[in-house]
């Protein structure tokens, strides 16, 4: 199991996750991420949110960045 960190970023902001979560493979960490994104662009959409340029960046402890998921990626139109 390896430590992964799902950070926020939008545009200038960035805001980082302190704790992160254990998880078997990138790959759960890429679905950690793809459902987390649908749950907060579905509260901005309730919310009339701007949701353009949000994305999460995912860190591994020891091998940093391995992918990022923009917001607009979940979402089906």
């Amino acid at each position: 199991m390896q430590r992964y960190f799902f950070h926020l970023r939008q545009g200038d902001v960035f805001e980082e996750d302190p704790e992160g979560v254990l998880l078997d493979s990138d790959e759960a960490a890429l679905d950690e991420a793809v459902g987390a994104a649908r749950e907060m662009v579905a509260e901005a959409v309730l919310n009339n949110v701007l949701i353009d340029g949000r994305r999460f960046e995912i860190w591994v402890h020891g091998r940093g960045l391995i992918t990022s998921v923009p917001f607009h990626s979940v979402i089906r139109l």
